[in-house]
């Protein structure tokens, strides 16, 4: 398994919290793709600027398919994925 912190848009998913239903999957789609768990934080400081941290675990394809959910398109978030992803794969995960 593999860890990575997406930093999503406040914005788009309520301001004061995740919107669950901003997602187009549900848990067993989750599951099925590789995602063991997800921590969204409920509340937060207003420290954290316009920007949620949504922390995954799951298998390379699993956090793939996660990214692709969020519509991750920042590329230093890409970037440090790609890294994570690929010292996962090198470890046989």
């Amino acid at each position: 398994m593999a860890e990575f912190t997406f930093f999503v848009d406040a914005e788009s998913y309520g301001l004061g919290g995740f919107d669950a239903a901003a997602l187009a999957a549900d848990e067993s789609d989750l599951f099925d793709a590789g995602v063991d768990s997800v921590d969204i934080p409920t509340a937060y400081g207003s420290d954290l600027g316009d920007r949620i941290p949504v922390h995954v675990v799951g298998s390379p394809k699993g956090l793939r398919f996660y990214a692709r959910l969020l519509g991750v398109k920042d590329a230093m978030q890409l970037e440090e994925l790609d890294r994570v992803i690929a010292a996962a794969v090198a470890r046989g995960e």
